[in-house]
């Protein structure tokens, strides 16, 4: 007798990822969306992300409490992207302390993304505040320089 079993995951529709974009420039924006749907693409969900993307000048004039998915259980993640010579400022940092704020508690995270050979000095710098802002705010933190991410750009493309 067969017998098939019904996991409570299977039950449930595919759950989207909420991602917001920080960039600093149009090139840093397409590299960023490339990778993540390489990451789509190899998981065959073209619907995991949900992505805004914004400029870091644009996005720092935006009220960061209003920036909060629809629905309380949504998965949340800003995105932090940057590449030789234009690391995020105090502004910036300051504007993604306080999204973190308004999303404590809930399944979300910060993420880092430099590229570029010559961002590793100021990437030290990013990466503490970034730790530190989402221990405050209990979110989960996404960098790894071992990926290579931090040398994305090859002939304009990215690679992952």
């Amino acid at each position: 007798m067969k017998t098939s079993r019904v996991s409570s995951t299977d039950a449930k529709a595919p759950q989207s990822v909420n991602v917001l974009l920080a960039y600093d420039n149009p090139r840093t924006c397409a590299a960023m969306l490339k990778i993540l749907d390489r990451v789509s693409t190899r998981l065959r969900d073209k619907k995991l992300f949900n992505v805004n993307a914004f400029k870091f000048g644009l996005l720092e004039r935006m009220d960061p409490f209003k920036r909060t998915a629809a629905s309380p259980d949504s998965v949340e993640l800003a995105m932090v992207g940057f590449s030789d010579g234009s690391i995020p400022d105090a502004g910036l940092l300051r504007w993604l302390d306080h999204w973190a704020k308004s999303h404590a508690g809930k399944v979300a995270g910060l993420g880092l993304l430099p590229m570029g050979p010559r961002t590793g000095a100021s990437v030290r710098r990013v990466v503490r505040a970034l730790q530190k802002i989402a221990a405050r705010h209990r979110l989960g933190f996404i960098y790894e320089p071992e990926t290579g991410f931090n040398v994305l750009e090859e002939r304009g493309t990215a690679t992952a």
